[in-house]
């Protein structure tokens, strides 16, 4: 039931039709008991329309998704360290101002630590390969090079990541934005399937595979073994064809939709001030797998 004192909450981007995003947000709202509403605002133009709509309707956040996470950082006057250091946010807080925070690297390192904290350890001598240069791998990247940094304390950083992408600039720019460290570098295809058996973890961050993209994988699914664990973010289909490979390789698999969960869960926090509980998190998750095979 909502009332005029019902705050409002959405998600900006383009497309949209797949979004899961108010299954998590709303049934958050009501486990918790906050009088909130979450809503999909769905529109290609919102880099020319800008924010002042949304406020002048009362919305008090959004989650931002394809292709608005870069340009949804340049509208905020307040920034966490992640947003300024990739230059892209997947959040927006309008409170005082418009804060920007980017929740997407948060959502992954859990699900990674989850699957095998082994796979984030800064003193083993592997390689993680992340696939894309796009708002999603710069939000990932960020926050796997604060976890190394912060579990390597002193010491150096054994760990090295990889990156394969078509878009050489905006590689650069996070090389660039992490200070161009030893331990992070760029590969190309050919050098990643020679060196497949130097790699344990593969990201793969861009929408290729998602349903209504298009596109060329940039890696071969004969790169797999059952050594390596793939972490594909796309969550819609459940399995994407590079999952699908890379299952028949025997390859560890987590699954796309555990970022989506736990991003979706630290923007809730954000959103509300209110620390989410297991009891809820088990009960999203489970809403969430349903609704994700009922689509496939």
């Amino acid at each position: 039931m909502y009332s005029k004192h019902t705050e409002i909450f959405g998600i900006l981007g383009y497309p949209l039709g797949h979004t899961l995003s108010p299954w998590i947000h709303n049934t958050l709202f009501q486990l918790s008991g906050y009088d909130g509403v979450y809503l999909v605002f769905e529109n290609k133009h919102w880099n020319e329309i800008g924010l002042r709509p949304l406020i002048d309707l009362g919305v008090r956040g959004v989650s931002v998704t394809i292709p608005f996470k870069e340009w949804a950082y340049s509208q905020a006057n307040i920034v966490c360290k992640a947003s300024q250091t990739m230059g892209s946010s997947n959040t927006l807080l309008f409170r005082e101002g418009i804060e920007a925070v980017n929740t997407d690297g948060t959502g992954a390192v859990t699900s990674i630590l989850k699957c095998d904290p082994k796979l984030l350890d800064p003193h083993i001598e592997k390689q993680i390969l992340v696939l894309g240069s796009g708002g999603s791998a710069k939000g990932i990247i960020f926050s796997i090079a604060e976890t190394l940094h912060k579990n390597a304390k002193k010491g150096k950083i054994q760990r090295k990541v990889k990156i394969l992408a078509r878009n050489e600039s905006a590689t650069k720019e996070i090389l660039n934005s992490l200070g161009n460290p030893e331990w992070i570098g760029v590969t190309t295809k050919e050098n990643s399937m020679e060196e497949a058996e130097n790699y344990d973890l593969v990201i793969h961050t861009t929408p290729v595979g998602m349903k209504g993209f298009e596109g060329e994988p940039l890696l071969n699914s004969d790169f797999f073994t059952k050594k390596h664990t793939l972490f594909d973010i796309v969550y819609n289909p459940l399995e994407t064809e590079l999952v699908k490979q890379a299952k028949k390789k025997k390859a560890e698999i987590i699954p796309g939709y555990h970022m989506l969960l736990f991003q979706g869960i630290r923007q809730f926090e954000l959103f509300t001030n209110i620390q989410t509980k297991q009891k809820w998190i088990r009960k999203v998750e489970s809403l969430l797998l349903k609704q994700l095979k009922n689509r496939n």
